[in-house]
């Protein structure tokens, strides 16, 4: 229907009632519809600034009466000698180019609310490099890589280096939640104040592995440790 003389007369009325009989306001209509509050608004109201041509705006309108549930007869007046289609052939002529058109239109409305909206918050908000939050920032990550960096240290030795000494017994590792490891020994770091870490022992292909009870695991070459004292049992290989 491109012939401006054959397109209906649209009820805006009856649109407003439908729409107040489900209970819905406009925005929830257009969200259903896929059309924006103005495009509902302007179909009940008889206004037409926000479509790009009457034929459009007769689109949006079959569109809403569908969900609506109104017929033709109900929401349309046809022109004097133009009689409504009711073939399906010719009910989707044209339709898809219109119906293109006015997502064109609302896609078009709604990215440059975006970008006007984007624009503003951008000219309000400082940059993040000149914050103080930025060195802030910076400096707890610089801060936690050196701590990284010192914790590995401690896993390939350091503590041993510090005067500690690695005893192995010949029980079974078993952790005090109650949970086995069945191909470990028990073990532990000792110094001259006690016992400072559990762990059990293993070793394979002459290194030693530990494993704490939070399940990280570390290993060492065999000849790093010295040997047990003599109370403590020591393991075969």
């Amino acid at each position: 229907m491109t012939n401006p003389n054959e397109i209906p007369e649209i009820k805006g009325a009856e649109f407003a009632r439908a729409r107040e009989r489900v209970g819905m306001s406009t925005a929830d209509l257009a969200k259903m519809a896929s059309l924006t509050t103005s495009h509902v608004e302007q179909i009940e109201n008889g206004e037409s600034s926000c479509f790009y041509s009457p034929a459009i705006k007769f689109v949006a309108a079959k569109k809403l009466a569908t969900f609506l549930g109104l017929s033709e007869a109900e929401c349309f007046v046809y022109p004097e000698g133009a009689t409504a289609k009711t073939s399906k052939s010719q009910a989707v002529e044209g339709a898809e180019e219109a119906i293109h058109k006015v997502h064109v239109s609302i896609a078009k409305e709604n990215f440059d609310k975006l970008l006007l909206a984007t624009q503003e918050l951008d000219n309000k908000k400082p940059k993040f490099y000149k914050t103080p939050s930025f060195y802030f920032l910076a400096v707890v990550f610089l801060g936690g890589l050196l701590f990284s960096l010192f914790s590995r240290a401690d896993i390939v030795g350091v503590m041993p280096a510090f005067g500690e000494r690695l005893v192995i017994t010949s029980e079974t590792c078993k952790w005090d939640n109650g949970r086995e490891e069945p191909n470990w020994l028990f073990a532990y770091f000792e110094t001259s104040f006690g016992v400072v870490n559990r762990a059990c022992y293993i070793r394979y292909n002459n290194q030693i592995w530990l494993r704490r009870a939070s399940g990280v695991e570390m290993v060492f070459p065999a000849e790093y440790f010295k040997q047990p004292n003599a109370s403590a049992e020591t393991v075969k290989n």
